[in-house]
């Protein structure tokens, strides 16, 4: 029926919760791809940081320290 589409449907409760869940449904579909993502980037750090040779260590830490700093910046409104 035409009264269920855009725009008329902003009307319709029933409309609304179908688009409101479909949202939702969204979300959790990102928010869980967002944490596989997060996960195997861990891992893949994790890994690579058992590779460095003990005589680097320092320097892998001081990188790593870096881009730590780095991201910390952009999230408190840093440019960098």
């Amino acid at each position: 029926m035409m009264y269920n589409s855009y725009p008329y449907g902003l009307f319709n409760a029933d409309y609304l919760r179908a688009y409101q869940q479909q949202r939702e449904a969204q979300r959790q579909w990102e928010q869980n791809k967002n944490i596989v993502d997060l996960t195997k980037a861990l891992s893949d750090f994790l890994e690579a940081s058992r590779k460095v040779h003990p005589d680097f260590q320092k320097a892998a830490q001081d990188a790593c320290a870096y881009v730590i700093l780095e991201h910390m910046g952009k999230n408190n409104g840093g440019t960098r």
